[in-house]
């Protein structure tokens, strides 16, 4: 019987086979003889539905090069789930596991992530693609490029980054400066910190996957004071690396006096040791020379790295600003460089 019931579905496949391509080409019906003529596929019934393929997530995640549009239930998420060959992502339907895709295709500063774009496409999940040659960076020296911290709480968020995100350098701190009257002295400034590439908060992660360059600022280097206070200044510190790179600090000086009849101080000051360099984008700037035995500024920081400290003798020198982050805050950030991808600066 059994070997009857295969030749005879042999040959039922084979008169199918045979038949011309329009003949078995046109629309089928389920429950229907008569499926309508724009529909390859139709399907009635008032008491049963269509079943997809139930899988957990992980199940979900070890399928082999999803095709684009394929279809399964995930029971962790309770969702009809869909794969976007687009973006390389399985997205859902629902509300609490749907992913936004943001685009980013144009040059950017200071980007509060959640004022301009979330706020706006409320979601728990966000890719954010950003396009080869866009520019994320802080709008002046010392800030931030790309914040994450006023997202609420429990936000997921990738990005595909194929531009450049660096913070702003840090500016050099300046060199310290004599009254030579009846006010007291100005210490030598510390350098600014360097601004993050990204910020972000406990609960709101961040995964890059970087084919581009992610960059904290450099810190700018710290102002330095004199041998003494009398005729000897210290140099300002150099600025820090950016895109928006972090000026050089004043160098230190003497505060001109005032004449008769109270003699206090007035005209302003008159700078001794030299004002340090600006930053570049990948490399800080150098620090200030010192006059009269003065000691120079710091060096501002390269990317991702510290700016030096000043130095001093009875004076002391300023501390350089602290390197700037590829990702500042929270926990469980991440980042991998592919084909060539770059970072530079500690991920929190």
């Amino acid at each position: 019987m059994k070997k009857i019931f295969s030749f005879s579905w042999f040959l039922f496949l084979t008169s199918i086979l045979s038949l011309p391509a329009d003949s078995y080409s046109q629309n089928v019906g389920v429950g229907t003889n008569a499926p309508h003529a724009k529909a390859i596929l139709e399907i009635k019934s008032t008491d049963k539905g269509v079943l997809f393929p139930r899988l957990t997530t992980a199940q979900r995640n070890v399928i082999v090069n999803p095709p684009d549009g394929l279809h399964i239930f995930n029971t962790d998420e309770r969702c009809l789930n869909y794969y976007d060959s687009t973006n390389q992502i399985w997205n859902c339907y629902c509300n609490g596991c749907q992913t936004i895709v943001i685009t980013i295709a144009s040059n950017l500063c200071t980007v509060d992530f959640n004022a301009m774009y979330a706020s706006i496409s409320p979601s728990k999940k966000y890719l954010i693609n950003i396009l080869a040659g866009v520019v994320i960076s802080g709008c002046d020296p010392g800030d931030t490029a790309l914040s994450f911290n006023n997202m609420p709480f429990n936000a997921d968020i990738t990005i595909n980054n194929h531009g450049t995100i660096a913070g702003g350098g840090g500016k050099g701190g300046n060199g310290a400066i004599n009254r030579g009257c009846m006010m007291l002295d100005v210490s030598a400034a510390p350098g600014q910190n360097g601004g993050f590439a990204i910020s972000t908060r406990d609960g709101i992660p961040v995964t890059i996957n970087n084919y581009g360059i992610v960059a904290g600022g450099g810190g700018g280097g710290g102002g330095s004071s004199g041998v003494n206070n009398t005729s000897s200044w210290g140099g300002g510190g150099g600025g820090g690396a950016g895109i928006v790179a972090g000026t050089g600090g004043a160098g230190g000086g003497l505060f001109v006096t005032g004449g008769p009849p109270f003699n206090i101080c007035a005209g302003g000051i008159s700078y001794q040791g030299q004002n340090g360099i600006a930053g570049l984008i990948t490399t800080g700037g150098s620090g200030g020379a010192g006059a009269g035995g003065g000691f120079s500024g710091g060096n501002g920081g390269s990317r991702g790295q510290a700016g030096q400290n000043g130095a001093g003798f009875l004076a002391p020198g300023a501390v350089g600003g602290a390197a700037g982050k590829a990702i500042g805050g929270g926990t469980d950030n991440s980042i991998l460089d592919i084909s060539g991808g770059q970072t530079y600066g500690h991920v929190d």
